[in-house]
């Protein structure tokens, strides 16, 4: 049997067994081997294209987060700030341990779907906002 590593779709495995080059079992044997081997291809594509959509899932679940946790605690703080009578004032902790929370969360999914261009602004947010926090408080 000549080398037939070369030979590329079924039309060219047609001819070669026409031609009498290769044998009926043969022909039917590369068939059955080619046609596997296009369904493996096509099965770790899909594979590959839902993890990427997946962690393009997460970036984006992981910048929203991060924006609810510093947009929600301002704006909360702030309606019971103003809602509350002139001698009281409102407490924050409440306010900051949900910042803090979904800060966290934002980044741990964050650093889960890496490869996203979302998940990566939030990493990168998140960790100047750490970084801003203590000078700020140092």
């Amino acid at each position: 049997m000549e080398d037939l590593s070369d030979v590329s779709s079924e039309e060219e495995l047609l001819e070669l067994r026409n031609e009498g080059k290769i044998s009926e079992d043969e022909y039917e044997q590369l068939r059955r081997a080619m046609q596997e081997s296009r369904k493996t291809d096509v099965q770790s594509g899909t594979k590959d294209t839902d993890r990427a959509k997946q962690k393009r899932k997460l970036g984006k679940i992981a910048f929203c987060l991060m924006l609810v946790g510093i947009i929600l605690p301002v704006v909360g703080f702030m309606v019971i700030e103003t809602m509350a009578s002139p001698n009281a004032h409102a407490a924050i902790g409440p306010w900051f341990f949900l910042g803090l929370v979904l800060e966290i969360s934002a980044f741990v999914i964050g650093v889960i779907g890496w490869p996203d261009v979302f998940a990566k602004a939030t990493v990168v947010s998140i960790s100047l906002l750490i970084v801003l926090a203590f000078l700020f408080v140092a």
